[in-house]
Protein backbone atom coordinates (compact mmCIF):
# COMPACT_ATOMS: atom_id res chain seq x y z
CA UNK A 1 0.00 0.00 0.00
CA UNK A 2 2.84 2.37 1.09
CA UNK A 3 4.53 1.40 -2.63
CA UNK A 4 1.36 2.04 -4.62
CA UNK A 5 0.90 5.31 -2.34
CA UNK A 6 4.30 6.98 -3.29
CA UNK A 7 4.08 5.37 -7.02
CA UNK A 8 0.92 7.22 -7.29
CA UNK A 9 2.13 10.79 -5.52
CA UNK A 10 5.42 10.58 -8.14
CA UNK A 11 3.10 10.54 -11.08
CA UNK A 12 1.49 13.18 -9.81
CA UNK A 13 3.98 15.28 -9.63
CA UNK A 14 5.67 14.21 -12.78
CA UNK A 15 2.23 15.00 -14.45
CA UNK A 16 2.13 18.43 -12.28
CA UNK A 17 4.95 19.46 -13.89
CA UNK A 18 4.57 18.77 -17.12
CA UNK A 19 1.26 20.64 -17.07
CA UNK A 20 3.10 23.48 -15.70
CA UNK A 21 5.50 23.99 -18.32
CA UNK A 22 2.49 23.60 -20.55
CA UNK A 23 0.82 26.76 -19.23
CA UNK A 24 3.84 28.40 -19.80
CA UNK A 25 3.70 28.17 -23.34
CA UNK A 26 0.31 27.90 -24.00
CA UNK A 27 0.48 30.88 -21.77
CA UNK A 28 2.86 32.72 -23.72
CA UNK A 29 0.99 31.88 -27.09
CA UNK A 30 -2.17 34.71 -26.63
CA UNK A 31 0.26 37.26 -26.44
CA UNK A 32 2.08 35.94 -29.51
CA UNK A 33 -1.33 35.39 -31.40
CA UNK A 34 -2.49 38.94 -30.98
CA UNK A 35 0.04 40.12 -32.68
CA UNK A 36 0.27 37.88 -35.24
CA UNK A 37 -2.99 38.79 -35.96
CA UNK A 38 -2.00 42.00 -36.36
CA UNK A 39 -0.91 41.39 -39.69
CA UNK A 40 -2.50 37.86 -40.87
CA UNK A 41 -5.82 36.90 -41.40
CA UNK A 42 -7.84 34.43 -38.87
CA UNK A 43 -7.75 31.47 -40.95
CA UNK A 44 -4.46 31.81 -42.65
CA UNK A 45 -2.83 32.51 -38.99
CA UNK A 46 -4.49 29.49 -37.72
CA UNK A 47 -3.11 27.35 -40.64
CA UNK A 48 0.30 28.38 -40.41
CA UNK A 49 0.47 27.18 -36.64
CA UNK A 50 -1.35 23.98 -36.77
CA UNK A 51 0.39 22.99 -40.14
CA UNK A 52 4.02 24.18 -38.02
CA UNK A 53 2.40 21.69 -35.23
CA UNK A 54 1.83 18.61 -37.58
CA UNK A 55 5.22 19.39 -39.17
CA UNK A 56 6.95 18.74 -35.87
CA UNK A 57 4.94 16.13 -34.23
CA UNK A 58 5.16 13.95 -37.16
CA UNK A 59 9.18 14.40 -37.54
CA UNK A 60 9.57 13.82 -33.63
CA UNK A 61 7.04 10.84 -33.48
CA UNK A 62 8.80 8.75 -37.15
CA UNK A 63 11.95 9.48 -34.99
CA UNK A 64 10.73 7.90 -31.78
CA UNK A 65 9.33 4.99 -33.74
CA UNK A 66 11.38 4.70 -36.63
CA UNK A 67 8.56 4.03 -39.05
CA UNK A 68 6.13 6.25 -40.80
CA UNK A 69 3.52 6.89 -37.62
CA UNK A 70 0.82 6.83 -39.91
CA UNK A 71 -0.75 3.39 -41.39
CA UNK A 72 -4.26 1.99 -42.81
CA UNK A 73 -5.22 -0.27 -39.86
CA UNK A 74 -6.23 3.07 -37.42
CA UNK A 75 -9.31 4.24 -36.17
CA UNK A 76 -9.80 6.93 -38.62
CA UNK A 77 -13.26 7.48 -38.40
CA UNK A 78 -12.56 8.18 -34.79
CA UNK A 79 -9.51 10.11 -35.71
CA UNK A 80 -11.28 12.57 -37.91
CA UNK A 81 -14.05 13.38 -34.95
CA UNK A 82 -11.62 14.09 -32.40
CA UNK A 83 -9.19 16.16 -35.20
CA UNK A 84 -12.28 17.88 -36.50
CA UNK A 85 -14.22 19.02 -33.35
CA UNK A 86 -10.94 18.85 -31.19
CA UNK A 87 -8.45 20.77 -33.34
CA UNK A 88 -9.76 22.49 -36.27
CA UNK A 89 -13.11 24.02 -34.31
CA UNK A 90 -11.55 25.01 -31.41
CA UNK A 91 -8.15 26.47 -33.05
CA UNK A 92 -10.88 28.37 -35.46
CA UNK A 93 -12.78 29.74 -32.27
CA UNK A 94 -9.55 30.64 -30.43
CA UNK A 95 -7.82 32.49 -32.72
CA UNK A 96 -11.78 34.16 -33.67
CA UNK A 97 -11.54 34.60 -29.81
CA UNK A 98 -8.39 36.40 -29.82
CA UNK A 99 -9.39 38.54 -32.89
CA UNK A 100 -12.44 39.98 -31.74
CA UNK A 101 -11.25 40.57 -27.72
CA UNK A 102 -7.89 40.40 -27.13
CA UNK A 103 -5.34 38.06 -25.34
CA UNK A 104 -5.57 39.71 -22.02
CA UNK A 105 -9.76 39.00 -21.87
CA UNK A 106 -9.33 35.90 -23.79
CA UNK A 107 -7.26 34.92 -20.35
CA UNK A 108 -10.19 35.92 -18.45
CA UNK A 109 -12.57 33.64 -20.43
CA UNK A 110 -10.07 30.82 -19.51
CA UNK A 111 -10.78 31.33 -16.15
CA UNK A 112 -13.88 29.51 -16.34
CA UNK A 113 -11.63 26.47 -17.77
CA UNK A 114 -12.27 24.11 -14.40
CA UNK A 115 -15.90 24.81 -14.12
CA UNK A 116 -16.66 24.49 -17.70
CA UNK A 117 -14.66 21.05 -18.03
CA UNK A 118 -16.13 19.30 -14.86
CA UNK A 119 -19.57 20.65 -16.00
CA UNK A 120 -18.82 18.98 -19.37
CA UNK A 121 -17.11 15.78 -18.13
CA UNK A 122 -20.29 15.50 -15.83
CA UNK A 123 -23.02 15.87 -18.28
CA UNK A 124 -21.05 13.38 -21.15
CA UNK A 125 -19.47 11.38 -19.39
CA UNK A 126 -21.08 10.96 -15.63
CA UNK A 127 -17.57 11.79 -14.19
CA UNK A 128 -18.70 12.24 -10.56
CA UNK A 129 -18.41 15.84 -8.54
CA UNK A 130 -16.75 14.65 -5.21
CA UNK A 131 -16.14 17.98 -3.16
CA UNK A 132 -12.70 18.30 -3.49
CA UNK A 133 -13.44 18.63 -7.44
CA UNK A 134 -15.80 21.04 -6.84
CA UNK A 135 -14.13 22.79 -4.07
CA UNK A 136 -10.71 22.71 -6.28
CA UNK A 137 -12.54 24.16 -9.33
CA UNK A 138 -14.47 27.30 -7.68
CA UNK A 139 -10.94 28.13 -6.03
CA UNK A 140 -9.40 28.29 -9.54
CA UNK A 141 -12.01 29.66 -11.32
CA UNK A 142 -11.85 32.27 -8.67
CA UNK A 143 -7.87 32.98 -8.47
CA UNK A 144 -8.38 33.33 -12.27
CA UNK A 145 -10.32 36.56 -12.06
CA UNK A 146 -8.63 37.67 -9.51
CA UNK A 147 -5.81 38.15 -11.11
CA UNK A 148 -7.16 39.35 -14.25
CA UNK A 149 -10.30 41.56 -12.76
CA UNK A 150 -7.50 43.25 -10.64
CA UNK A 151 -6.52 45.67 -12.99
CA UNK A 152 -9.68 47.88 -13.83
CA UNK A 153 -8.25 48.35 -17.60
CA UNK A 154 -8.60 44.87 -18.05
CA UNK A 155 -12.25 44.42 -16.96
CA UNK A 156 -12.89 47.20 -19.56
CA UNK A 157 -11.67 44.91 -22.34
CA UNK A 158 -14.61 42.43 -22.74
CA UNK A 159 -16.28 42.82 -26.03
CA UNK A 160 -17.88 39.31 -26.87
CA UNK A 161 -14.95 37.36 -28.29
CA UNK A 162 -14.46 35.49 -25.10
CA UNK A 163 -18.14 33.24 -25.47
CA UNK A 164 -15.94 32.07 -28.26
CA UNK A 165 -13.49 30.74 -26.31
CA UNK A 166 -15.40 29.29 -23.54
CA UNK A 167 -17.35 27.42 -26.43
CA UNK A 168 -13.83 26.27 -27.55
CA UNK A 169 -13.13 24.57 -24.22
CA UNK A 170 -16.49 22.78 -23.98
CA UNK A 171 -15.17 20.59 -27.40
CA UNK A 172 -11.52 20.79 -26.09
CA UNK A 173 -13.03 19.04 -22.58
CA UNK A 174 -14.97 16.43 -24.74
CA UNK A 175 -12.13 15.86 -26.99
CA UNK A 176 -9.55 15.78 -24.16
CA UNK A 177 -11.81 12.55 -22.45
CA UNK A 178 -12.75 10.77 -25.42
CA UNK A 179 -9.47 10.75 -26.83
CA UNK A 180 -8.47 8.71 -24.05
CA UNK A 181 -10.76 6.28 -24.01
CA UNK A 182 -10.63 6.36 -28.17
CA UNK A 183 -7.64 5.97 -28.78
CA UNK A 184 -6.83 3.66 -25.32
CA UNK A 185 -3.49 1.71 -26.10
CA UNK A 186 -1.44 4.84 -27.98
CA UNK A 187 1.07 6.84 -26.65
CA UNK A 188 0.19 10.36 -25.54
CA UNK A 189 3.11 11.65 -28.27
CA UNK A 190 0.62 10.02 -30.70
CA UNK A 191 -2.39 11.17 -29.87
CA UNK A 192 -1.20 14.73 -30.13
CA UNK A 193 0.03 13.91 -33.78
CA UNK A 194 -2.38 11.66 -35.38
CA UNK A 195 -5.20 14.03 -33.88
CA UNK A 196 -3.53 17.19 -35.39
CA UNK A 197 -2.62 15.82 -38.35
CA UNK A 198 -6.59 14.80 -38.79
CA UNK A 199 -7.57 18.63 -37.25
CA UNK A 200 -5.45 20.29 -40.11
CA UNK A 201 -7.07 18.34 -43.03
CA UNK A 202 -10.31 19.24 -41.64
CA UNK A 203 -8.77 23.23 -41.40
CA UNK A 204 -7.73 23.22 -44.98
CA UNK A 205 -11.27 21.96 -45.78
CA UNK A 206 -12.75 24.92 -43.66
CA UNK A 207 -10.53 27.39 -45.69
CA UNK A 208 -11.06 25.76 -48.94
CA UNK A 209 -14.77 25.97 -48.52
CA UNK A 210 -14.61 29.65 -47.54
CA UNK A 211 -12.01 30.38 -50.28
CA UNK A 212 -14.17 29.83 -52.89
CA UNK A 213 -17.27 31.17 -51.34
CA UNK A 214 -15.02 34.48 -50.76
CA UNK A 215 -16.29 34.79 -47.20
CA UNK A 216 -12.25 35.48 -46.05
CA UNK A 217 -9.86 38.11 -46.97
CA UNK A 218 -6.52 36.12 -46.89
CA UNK A 219 -3.21 37.32 -46.19
CA UNK A 220 0.48 36.89 -44.57
CA UNK A 221 2.82 38.67 -43.49
CA UNK A 222 6.17 36.51 -43.60
CA UNK A 223 8.35 39.30 -42.35
CA UNK A 224 10.39 37.91 -39.15
CA UNK A 225 8.75 38.85 -36.33
CA UNK A 226 5.39 37.39 -37.62
CA UNK A 227 7.58 34.48 -38.79
CA UNK A 228 9.08 33.80 -35.43
CA UNK A 229 5.89 34.08 -33.47
CA UNK A 230 4.21 31.55 -35.81
CA UNK A 231 6.97 29.04 -34.93
CA UNK A 232 6.54 29.42 -31.33
CA UNK A 233 3.01 29.44 -31.63
CA UNK A 234 2.58 26.40 -33.99
CA UNK A 235 5.73 24.36 -33.09
CA UNK A 236 6.03 24.68 -29.59
CA UNK A 237 2.95 26.10 -28.26
CA UNK A 238 0.48 23.56 -30.31
CA UNK A 239 3.46 20.99 -31.13
CA UNK A 240 4.89 20.45 -26.93
CA UNK A 241 1.75 22.08 -25.12
CA UNK A 242 -0.40 19.78 -26.42
CA UNK A 243 1.57 16.63 -25.64
CA UNK A 244 2.01 17.41 -22.45
CA UNK A 245 -2.08 18.32 -22.06
CA UNK A 246 -2.72 14.96 -22.79
CA UNK A 247 0.15 13.41 -20.53
CA UNK A 248 -1.34 14.69 -17.60
CA UNK A 249 -5.22 14.42 -18.55
CA UNK A 250 -4.06 10.57 -18.46
CA UNK A 251 -2.87 11.12 -15.27
CA UNK A 252 -4.51 13.39 -13.23
CA UNK A 253 -7.91 13.52 -15.42
CA UNK A 254 -9.38 16.31 -17.95
CA UNK A 255 -10.97 18.58 -14.38
CA UNK A 256 -7.99 19.12 -12.55
CA UNK A 257 -5.31 19.53 -15.85
CA UNK A 258 -8.33 22.38 -16.31
CA UNK A 259 -7.41 24.04 -13.23
CA UNK A 260 -3.99 24.72 -14.92
CA UNK A 261 -5.34 26.82 -17.29
CA UNK A 262 -5.70 29.56 -15.11
CA UNK A 263 -2.35 30.19 -14.49
CA UNK A 264 -2.27 31.65 -17.93
CA UNK A 265 -2.88 34.86 -16.79
CA UNK A 266 -0.39 34.52 -14.08
CA UNK A 267 2.39 33.90 -17.18
CA UNK A 268 0.88 37.30 -18.85
CA UNK A 269 2.18 38.86 -15.67
CA UNK A 270 5.43 37.41 -15.49
CA UNK A 271 6.31 38.50 -19.01
CA UNK A 272 5.33 41.58 -18.10
CA UNK A 273 7.30 41.65 -15.62
CA UNK A 274 10.19 40.41 -17.41
CA UNK A 275 9.55 44.08 -19.80
CA UNK A 276 9.41 45.99 -16.50
CA UNK A 277 6.32 46.30 -15.65
CA UNK A 278 5.38 44.91 -11.53
CA UNK A 279 2.35 42.39 -10.89
CA UNK A 280 -0.21 43.62 -8.91
CA UNK A 281 -1.25 42.53 -5.47
CA UNK A 282 -4.35 41.34 -7.55
CA UNK A 283 -2.30 39.50 -9.52
CA UNK A 284 -0.10 37.32 -7.02
CA UNK A 285 -3.36 36.62 -4.59
CA UNK A 286 -4.99 35.15 -7.63
CA UNK A 287 -1.78 33.05 -8.55
CA UNK A 288 -1.87 31.72 -4.90
CA UNK A 289 -5.52 31.17 -5.03
CA UNK A 290 -5.50 29.10 -8.45
CA UNK A 291 -2.53 26.75 -6.74
CA UNK A 292 -4.25 26.36 -3.62
CA UNK A 293 -7.63 25.24 -5.60
CA UNK A 294 -5.58 22.91 -7.73
CA UNK A 295 -3.44 21.45 -4.83
CA UNK A 296 -6.80 20.79 -2.94
CA UNK A 297 -8.35 19.19 -5.72
CA UNK A 298 -5.55 16.71 -6.07
CA UNK A 299 -4.89 15.64 -2.18
CA UNK A 300 -8.37 15.19 -1.79
CA UNK A 301 -8.38 13.09 -4.82
CA UNK A 302 -5.44 11.24 -3.45
CA UNK A 303 -6.16 10.95 -0.19
CA UNK A 304 -9.94 9.51 -2.24
CA UNK A 305 -7.66 6.65 -3.81
CA UNK A 306 -5.54 5.73 -0.54
CA UNK A 307 -9.31 5.38 1.44
CA UNK A 308 -10.81 3.62 -1.48
CA UNK A 309 -7.06 0.79 -1.80
CA UNK A 310 -7.58 0.31 1.92
CA UNK A 311 -10.98 -0.81 2.45
CA UNK A 312 -10.25 -3.27 -0.83
CA UNK A 313 -7.25 -4.57 1.28
CA UNK A 314 -9.60 -4.70 4.35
Amino acid sequence: MVAARADALKRAVIANLGLLFMVVIWGAMFPALERILRSWDVFSATAGRHTLAVIALLIVLSMRERAIPVQRGMPWVRLLLLGFFGMTVTALLTTLSVQLSSGASAAIASATNPITSAITARLLHRVPLIPGIVVGSVLSTAGGLIAILGDDNAAMELRGGELLLILANVLWTWYSMMAQRWLAGYSQLHISALTALTGLIGLYAVIAAVGVTGMADFHVDLSPEPVLLMMFAGGISIAIGNSLWHFGVSRVGVTIAAMYSNLIPVVAVAISFWAGTRPTAAQLVGAAVIIAGVLYAQMMALRRQSAQAAAVEA
